[in-house]
């Protein structure tokens, strides 16, 4: 049978899911109340990919955070950070509700069970430490193979609510991207902080009309869930925000 039919018709027997139990603003996840009947569907590639994806998640989480932390609380990464979180966070409730074994259990930031991710890790944070020009270039290097991870991940799920997490991540990284992307060219604030403007310098970008919802931010502000602000349009908030 065709293997996109195959997938097709899995996700259409799939049953459907209820929102991630996300904690917010904590670095841990909690398990939707859920059990799954397809678990012996899942392939040994699908279990490998998403114990991957949950040390990348935290990889980036982690290595922003410490950038953030050697340069001010500089955006784009201290916003970044919390969406990272949130991101391992819904790979977590994953491994939960399939019964695998979390590779981030026991281990301090900075420390992954992926010798892979471990040594990458090692490698972007150096390379971050030169300057905050080479840190931007870090932050479009993690979102250039994230998104090339998650797509391959895509690829091989069949499970619909494993899709959807996927999906998430992906649209997420491609905003992340935006965002280091338009700092390598000067496009980022100075300075930001809770109810102070954020000078971010947007107007008159051509990447200006990405994205679709007005962004919540002073200056002009990058968007939530929709994105960077529509047609460059004035943030409407206070602070700003990098999230997907």
């Amino acid at each position: 049978m065709n293997t996109n039919l195959t997938k097709n018709i899995l996700r259409t027997v799939a049953i459907g899911m209820g929102g991630l139990a996300i904690a917010a603003g904590a670095w841990t996840a909690t398990a939707a109340p859920y059990v799954p009947t397809d678990t012996t569907t899942i392939s040994a590639q699908v279990k490998a990919d998403l114990a991957f994806s949950r040390d990348e998640e935290r990889m980036a989480r982690d290595l922003y955070a410490a950038i953030a932390a050697r340069y001010d609380n500089a955006i784009p990464f201290s916003t970044i950070t919390k969406s990272e979180q949130r991101h391992f966070d819904s790979v977590g409730v994953l491994l939960a509700r399939y019964g695998m074994t979390d590779p981030a259990t026991g281990r301090a930031a900075g420390v992954y069970a992926n010798a892979d991710i471990q040594k990458l890790y090692d490698s972007l944070l150096a390379q971050s430490k030169v300057s905050l020009t080479e840190a931007y270039k870090v932050g479009v290097a993690v979102e250039t193979r994230d998104i090339a991870d998650v797509k391959d991940a895509i690829n091989t799920a069949t499970q619909a609510d494993i899709d959807r997490v996927y999906s998430n991540l992906l649209s997420g990284s491609q905003m992340h991207l935006q965002a280091f992307t338009d700092a390598t060219n000067g496009l980022v604030s100075t300075h930001v902080a809770d109810g102070t403007q954020g000078n971010v310098n947007r107007t008159n970008s051509p990447r200006a009309t990405t994205g679709t919802t007005p962004g919540v931010g002073t200056g002009v502000g990058y968007g939530t869930r929709g994105g960077y602000g529509a047609n460059g349009a004035q943030g409407n908030g206070t602070g700003i925000c990098i999230t997907q």
